[in-house]
């Protein structure tokens, strides 16, 4: 899946209340690429701390996403899975969609407009064991991000934040219930102005948005079989 989130300016302060995070990113972060920094929450000793990590582990191949699939047995992530946990705070995932001719770039991200949380794998960068750099679990997705793409990054609740948070105190099933898809109507599709796959990183203004949000009642097809529910991002 694409490699392109984002955090923007209005979400620095609720990532870091010391204010010392906007210190650094006064606007934000629009483009997040993979080999950038970006914050993240790792837990400490009473609750969570953020650090900067590099979006991603190893230079010599592809480690910004971690697959669920392979967290328990694929070589790399079943060294950090259950042991090296921290969360990335995002304000959106970019990602495409083909539209008649076009590829036409959305930000997605929560209806209610807060944070993203999504769950991360830490680790020492492969090529600087004292960079932090971190993974991003992904998955299979819901019915509203099957529109644009065949796998997705997954989102927390709180509940599920606390113990993704705190691997020692759940099994490896419990663990793997956090890389969750949320309900369809808990996400929305704004359509980005201009190029935003080439926006680069150090370009710290805002992605403006055209036209109203997509939701999942601007998709038509037959609707799956309801399936366990793990909480909402607002419980």
């Amino acid at each position: 899946m694409a490699g392109l989130v984002g955090i923007a300016s209005e979400h620095i302060d609720d990532i870091d209340p010391t204010l010392k995070l906007r210190a650094l990113w006064q606007e934000g972060l629009p483009i997040i690429r993979p080999m950038y920094h970006m914050p993240i929450f790792v837990p400490k000793e009473k609750g969570t701390e953020w650090k900067m990590a590099r979006f991603g582990i190893s230079r010599q191949f592809s480690s910004f996403n971690a697959r669920s699939e392979n967290l328990t047995s694929g070589k790399m992530w079943s060294r950090l899975f259950g042991k090296s946990h921290g969360v990335a705070p995002l304000s959106y995932i970019v990602e495409w969609r083909q539209e008649e001719k076009e590829r036409v770039p959305y930000l997605i991200q929560r209806k209610d407009g807060k944070l993203l949380m999504t769950p991360a794998l830490i680790s020492p960068c492969f090529d600087d064991k004292s960079d932090l750099g971190c993974a991003i679990c992904t998955r299979e997705p819901n019915r509203f991000f099957a529109n644009f793409h065949d796998r997705m990054r997954g989102v927390l609740t709180p509940e599920l934040m606390k113990r993704w948070l705190d691997p020692a105190s759940s099994t490896p099933a419990k663990l793997l219930e956090c890389v969750r898809a949320p309900e369809d109507d808990e996400l929305v599709a704004r359509r980005a102005k201009g190029d935003v796959g080439k926006k680069k990183a150090e370009d710290t203004s805002p992605i403006e948005t055209a036209g109203k949000p997509l939701t999942m009642a601007d998709f038509k097809g037959p609707r799956e079989p309801s399936r366990a529910k793990q909480g909402r991002l607002d419980d």
